[in-house]
């Protein structure tokens, strides 16, 4: 990793990504991009009727957007001991932001839900939804439960957590989420979600009694645990401590989350878009509620659109999302 971006709005919540970023890049020697949507103040010319500020005004709050994040990024220098980039960007939030990441090769992005101002509504379905979709870069999501900031909080994963489902897009997570561990010398655990029961077509064969149906099931077992250990192969032989794990359950978000509570996991890296024993794994499906759920910072990874009407429908429900 060599750049790693953070999206800030000048609120106090926004900026619980700064510690976070700035341990990255101290323990990488990553430089840090700290960027802000600046958007045109508006002032109300008539109860119904919102009219740009002049441009004096408008100069006058993208000097202090400016300055402020120029003092973050020397309040990075100091603490950190790492370059950090402050750059002011135009235009709808999501875009603004992915494009910035697409144009300076950004690496990964570090950035906050909930946050406020520039980046209001920045939860999934909306500004955070459309940088993960757009940026193909991954995405380190945190969700802080205060509004004030401890600088002294940074990332320290020593449990990653790697939910896997057989595809290759499961696989292409797998490295990001190493490289980061592997910073702080974490463990990490992949898990494979085994339905319980088999998806058999009827009529069912003669056989189908428990035995029958618990046999189909321990296969199904046994290969995600074959799936798991040549994935986890090529990691070991680094020197690194990977575990494998099957678990049968029927909703896969809750198991992953039940997982990571009950086995110190202080971080899940999870794709988008995934296939194979989860079709469709995607934001608004599982990937959404181990975000929604999860009590620790989750690294999503979703490559970028492959095509032309893939990036057209995204920049319409980036907009639509506002």
């Amino acid at each position: 990793m060599a750049t790693i971006m953070v999206p800030l709005d000048g609120s106090s919540f926004a900026e619980h990504a700064v510690p976070v970023a700035g341990g990255i890049a101290r323990a990488s020697g990553a430089r840090i991009h700290l960027v802000q949507v600046h958007e045109t103040p508006l002032v109300a010319a008539a109860p119904d009727m919102m009219v740009p500020y002049d441009a004096k005004w408008d100069a006058t709050v993208r000097r202090q957007e400016q300055e402020y994040l120029q003092g973050m990024a020397n309040r990075i220098a100091e603490r950190w001991g790492v370059s950090a980039r402050a750059e002011l960007v135009d235009g709808p939030s999501a875009m603004a932001l992915s494009a910035y990441a697409r144009e300076m090769e950004i690496d990964t992005i570090v950035m906050t839900t909930h946050g406020r101002g520039g980046l209001s509504r920045v939860w999934l379905g909306s500004v955070a939804d459309g940088v993960i979709r757009r940026s193909g870069v991954p995405v380190l999501v945190l969700r802080p439960e205060t509004e004030a900031v401890d600088m002294d909080a940074e990332l320290r994963p020593r449990h990653v957590l790697i939910p896997m489902d057989g595809s290759d897009l499961a696989r292409g997570v797998l490295e990001r989420a190493v490289w980061l561990g592997s910073l702080f010398g974490a463990r990490y655990t992949l898990l494979r979600i085994a339905l319980p029961v088999p998806l058999i077509r009827a009529p069912f064969p003669a056989s189908s009694d428990t035995e029958f149906l618990e046999k189909v099931i321990g296969e199904q077992h046994d290969l995600a645990q074959r799936d798991l250990e040549e994935a986890a192969a090529p990691l070991r032989e680094r020197g690194l401590d990977v575990e494998v794990v099957v678990v049968s359950e029927p909703i896969p978000a809750s198991a992953i989350l039940n997982y990571a509570t009950t086995n110190a996991v202080d971080l899940i890296a999870i794709a988008t878009h995934g296939r194979g024993g989860w079709s469709r794994l995607a934001l608004g499906s599982v990937a959404d509620k181990v975000l929604r759920g999860a009590t620790m910072p989750v690294l999503l990874y979703r490559p970028p659109a492959t095509n032309g009407h893939e990036r057209a429908r995204e920049d319409s429900a980036v907009q639509q999302a506002g």
